[in-house]
């Protein structure tokens, strides 16, 4: 059993980012031969209102995400993580991974306000609570970047 209040998490995520303003349709994804449709789905969506079962089908699209739309949309992984971490499984784990990588990770959490980073460490003090250690090399190269980020 956890001891973070995971309702009480998902409350203040929704909160911090309320008033994220969504990338352009462009700024989606990276350019690449074919995005699986991720353009597509995300093009005139919030962050707000996506399942895991959705997310988990478009598993792509943290990969080609740019910054910016990698940064929007990070809510929406978080909470479905929380809610529903069996059905998102490899997708919530894709999203440390590619927030550790030190070619990606600075310049998605750099878009991240001091809140929205916070919010980032508590998601994955959760992450360590429910898989031991599996995740902590991931989440030491990220906690390192949102110290960056907070200095």
């Amino acid at each position: 059993m956890t001891t973070i209040d995971q309702a009480e998490l998902i409350a203040r995520i929704r909160r911090a980012w309320a008033g994220a303003t969504p990338p352009n349709a462009s700024a989606i994804s990276v350019p690449t031969n074919d995005d699986e449709g991720v353009s597509a789905y995300f093009a005139g969506q919030t962050w707000e209102g996506h399942s895991a079962s959705t997310l988990r089908k478009l598993d792509f699209a943290t990969s080609v995400f740019t910054d910016e739309a990698f940064a929007y949309y990070l809510p929406a992984y978080l909470i479905a993580a929380i809610e529903d971490p069996d059905t998102l499984d490899v997708v919530a784990d894709f999203i440390l991974y590619s927030l550790a990588r030190p070619e990606r990770g600075p310049a998605i959490v750099a878009r991240l306000d001091a809140t929205q980073c916070s919010l980032l460490c508590e998601y994955m003090e959760l992450v360590q609570e429910r898989e031991e250690d599996l995740m902590d090399d991931y989440i030491l190269a990220i906690e390192s970047f949102v110290a960056c980020r907070r200095a």
